[in-house]
C-alpha cells in the first residue's frame, strides 16, 4: 500500500494467491473511485513494508512482482520489470533516487519500457537489510548488520557506517520513511520497561534511549517530521490481562505528548504492513486511533485533545475466501481492518478483503469488498 505524494490516491498491490494472480489498484479516496486496475500474472507484493513506492512525480509507481522483481508503471501503463536478485525468495528492498531505483542488493537502475532484467552491476554499497532515501542528506540508509549506515550510490561512496553494540544486539528495527530517523525497539524482562534507541538517520549518531509511559510496547507508528506515535499498556503477570493504555507522541526523538486511553484499547490487525490502528495526518498535526468496538477517534497530535468519535464497521469476511485467512480473524485481536490518513478529508480502513473511505464526519464515502 502506498498514498500518492499530492494527490488523495491510494495504490494496493493484491494478489490472488489460488489463482496466482496480482493486480496494482489505485483509489481516489476523494470521489470514492477505482481509479485505476493494472493487472499482473503471478505475486504482487510481499508482507514487508513499502515495497510499493509512488515516484515524487506522481506518475510512476513501483512494486514487487513475482518473488523478487520490481516493476514499474507510468500512469497505470506497464513499462517493464527488474530482478535483482533472482536468487531470493523474498521482496527485494529498494528506493527511489532521482530517475533510478537503487535495490538492497547495490544494483542502480532505470526500468525503460520493455525491459526484462536479470543483470546488474552492483555498487560496492554496504549490504543493506533496510532501506529508506534520506532526502535531506541525499542518500540511502539503512541496517547492516546490528548497526546502521548511510551510501550516497550516485557519488558512489559510504557516508557513515556506525556500530550499535553498546546499546545490545536484539530488537525491532524501524526506520522513519523520510529516512531522518531510525528506532530500534527493545523488549525488556519484566518488570523493567522496554525501551526506544532513537538514532539520527542524517548522521548516524545515536540520540539517546527512551522508555515509554507504560511499561510494555503495542505498535509503533511513525507520522511526518520524524513524528512518531507509540502504544504502550501494563501487562498484568498474575492474570495475562492489560491495563494502563497510553499513546506516547515522540518528535525528534523526545516525549512530546502522552495521551492515557482510559478503558479503551487500540484495535489493530497488523494485516497491512504500512497500516496499523494508529494513523496520522499527512500534516502530522492530528492522530486517528482505531479503538475497540470499531470506532475511529481523532486526535489533536499536538495537545491530546480528542475532537471526534464515530463507529467505522468492516464488512464481514466473504464466504469464499481462503481458509487461511478467515481461520485467522480472532475477535479478542480486533476484526481485520487498519487505518490509513490519506489527505486532510479522507481515512481509510484496509484489509486484504476490503477497503473503506470514511470522511472525517464519520459519513462512508466508498466501499469495496472481495467477492467470495
Amino acid at each position: 500500500m502506498a498514498i500518492h505524494p499530492s494527490q488523495p490516491w491510494l495504490a494496493a498491490a493484491c494478489t490472488a494467491t489460488e489463482e496466482d494472480t496480482g493486480a496494482i489498484l489505485v483509489f481516489d479516496t476523494q470521489s470514492g473511485r477505482l481509479r485505476a486496475v493494472t493487472p499482473t500474472e503471478g505475486f504482487v507484493g510481499w508482507s514487508d513494508p513499502r515495497l510499493l513506492r509512488w515516484h515524487p512525480d506522481g506518475r510512476r509507481l513501483a512494486t514487487n512482482v513475482d518473488t523478487n522483481g520490481i516493476a514499474l508503471l507510468d500512469r497505470g501503463a506497464w513499462v517493464g520489470r527488474a530482478f535483482p536478485d533472482d536468487t531470493r525468495d523474498s521482496g527485494v528492498g529498494y528506493v527511489w533516487v532521482g530517475e533510478r531505483l537503487f535495490a538492497d542488493t547495490g544494483a542502480f537502475f532505470e526500468i525503460t519500457p520493455g525491459d526484462d532484467q536479470f543483470e546488474f552491476d552492483e555498487l560496492a554499497a554496504p549490504r543493506f537489510q533496510a532501506i529508506e532515501w534520506n532526502a535531506s542528506a541525499g542518500v540511502v540508509v539503512g541496517t547492516v548488520g546490528t548497526g546502521v549506515a548511510a551510501y550516497d550510490p550516485v557519488a558512489e561512496r559510504e557516508v557513515y557506517r556506525e556500530t550499535l553494540d553498546a546499546y545490545g544486539h536484539s530488537g525491532t528495527l524501524s526506520w522513519s520513511p523520510d529516512g531522518r530517523w531510525f528506532v530500534r525497539r527493545k523488549f525488556a524482562t519484566p518488570p523493567a520497561a522496554d525501551e526506544l534507541l532513537f538514532i539520527c538517520g542524517d548522521t548516524g549518531k545515536v540520540h539517546g534511549v527512551r522508555q515509554p509511559s507504560s511499561p510494555r510496547i503495542d505498535e509503533l507508528a511513525w507520522g511526518p517530521r520524524g513524528a512518531l506515535a507509540v502504544s504502550s499498556y501494563v501487562h498484568n503477570l498474575a492474570t495475562g490481562g492489560r491495563s494502563g493504555r497510553k499513546v506516547d507522541i515522540f518528535r525528534a526523538g523526545e516525549l512530546a505528548l502522552s495521551i492515557d486511553l482510559a478503558s479503551r484499547s487500540i484495535q489493530g490487525s497488523h494485516s497491512i504492513a504500512e497500516a496499523s490502528g494508529i494513523a496520522w495526518s499527512p500534516r502530522g498535526d492530528g492522530l486517528a486511533l482505531l479503538l475497540d468496538q470499531q470506532e475511529i477517534r481523532i486526535i489533536d497530535a499536538h495537545s491530546g485533545v480528542s475532537l471526534s468519535t464515530f463507529a467505522a464497521p468492516a464488512p464481514p469476511i466473504p464466504d469464499g475466501l481462503p481458509d487461511y485467512y478467515g481461520k485467522r480473524h480472532r475477535p479478542g485481536f480486533g476484526f481485520p481492518g487498519d487505518l490509513v490518513w490519506v489527505d486532510d478529508q479522507r481515512l481509510v480502513r484496509i484489509a486484504p478483503h476490503f477497503v473503506t473511505v470514511w470522511s472525517m464526519d464519520g459519513e462512508k464515502i466508498a466501499e469495496f469488498v472481495v467477492e467470495g
